[in-house]
């Protein structure tokens, strides 16, 4: 399989998406330094600098988008489409994020100081909008981050074209693979509209 890895960071893909070593991995990520060293840790693959939101590939170019706690970095209804835009038809995503757990864990860490509460109450309301609409808001400078809960990667995950949504709880951490959704072929009325109607 052609697989892209976003967020690869030092290059290693995430364990639980089930990367066979005779795939063809291309890692993508914005940090320069951890592109330099996952180029060092696996000279055979390709490597490329670029954001989860504009993915610098064709249309239908991969066969699997996975991402080990990227995603919640992002702009997700915005990296989702991409993420849709560059896989084929049969593409499938795997996806580790962020519960509110961690988000609330955070959130005690940072209070004893006032600009890093005041982000972390930004990433606990972000992920509360995220979880009611499938959508996120920007912080200061176009920063974004937000915890996901089944409800809100769902909605986001359909939005952007894609179905047979499921989640998995290892070790406290939400796992969430589906795939492309296919339209109706053209023809093909939707009978419970056309029988209404009569």
């Amino acid at each position: 399989m052609r697989i892209l890895d976003v967020g690869c960071g030092f290059g290693n893909p995430p364990v639980r998406a089930a990367v066979q070593a005779d795939d063809d991995v291309i890692g993508l990520d914005i940090s320069a330094e951890s592109l330099n060293v996952a180029r060092t840790r696996y000279p055979h693959r390709q490597f490329v600098g670029g954001r989860a939101e504009q993915l610098p590939f064709l249309d239908g170019s991969f066969d699997r988008v996975v991402s080990s706690v990227s995603l919640p970095y992002t702009d997700i209804p915005s990296a989702l489409a991409e993420a849709r835009r560059i896989l084929t038809k049969t593409g499938t995503v795997f996806m580790a994020l962020h519960s509110w757990r961690f988000t609330l864990q955070e959130l005690r860490t940072a209070l004893p100081r006032p600009t890093a509460s005041i982000f972390r109450m930004y990433v606990l309301l972000n992920g509360l909008l995220f979880h009611l609409t499938g959508r996120t808001l920007k912080f200061a400078k176009g920063r974004t981050e937000s915890f996901q809960t089944k409800r809100g990667i769902r909605l986001a995950l359909n939005r952007a074209g894609f179905t047979n949504v499921v989640f998995r709880t290892p070790d406290g951490r939400l796992i969430v693979e589906a795939m492309v959704a296919h339209p109706a072929p053209i023809g093909v009325l939707d009978t419970s509209i056309s029988s209404s109607a009569v």
